[in-house]
């Protein structure tokens, strides 16, 4: 059985659009992209904005995701952090965890077959 990695990239909403189009070009098939608020360390002060609702100052950005082949993960992290990277405070992070299974459910194709 191939070994299988989910990919979490959290970056800055302008470089979104680059990120996606790398990705697509390198071959990832599928991806979700989700809004998200960073908070923390790593808000970049320019984009700051103060929240009441988080009690902090927060910057908008995107989760990109995605499962891939163990194989192929360092290639697709390398993919984004080329489209994501300014050299600014507040690029973003990315990292990647173990996926035990993947289950494509209209099909019921398990692994990397359920990616395609």
């Amino acid at each position: 059985m191939t070994s299988l990695l989910a990919i979490r990239a959290i970056v800055r909403l302008e470089v979104l659009d680059k990120v996606i189009d790398e990705l697509r070009q390198a071959g990832i098939p599928r991806l979700t992209v989700t809004r998200a608020h960073a908070i923390g360390a790593g808000v970049d002060p320019a984009a700051a904005r103060l929240s009441i609702m988080e009690s902090a100052e927060y910057a908008d950005k995107a989760l990109v995701e995605f499962v891939c082949s163990a194989a192929e993960s360092t290639r697709f992290a390398n993919v984004i952090c080329e489209a994501a990277h300014t050299g600014c405070r507040g690029d973003g992070i990315l990292y990647l965890t173990p996926v035990s299974q993947v289950v494509k459910i209209r099909t019921k194709a398990t692994g990397l077959d359920a990616l395609c």
